[in-house]
């Protein structure tokens, strides 16, 4: 998955909140974790995408509580 791509669907999630109907987040599976992994390990540390990678990740450990 492209790092836009990745940005662009944080921006859906975070933009999106938490309502009376909470969304489920999206499984992926082991071969697109591991590219998801790998492209961000290829980011550069200073990158904005790390950040909103770290948020977009909050938000789906927020999604899993969400009733």
């Amino acid at each position: 998955m492209r790092p836009i791509a990745l940005l662009a669907l944080a921006v859906v999630f975070v933009a999106g909140g938490c309502s009376s109907k909470c969304p489920r987040p999206i499984v992926y599976d082991e071969a697109t974790l591991k590219a998801i992994q790998e492209a961000l390990s290829n980011l550069p540390l200073d990158s904005i995408l790390r950040s909103v990678m770290h948020d977009y990740e909050n938000e789906r450990d927020d999604l899993r509580f969400c009733r």
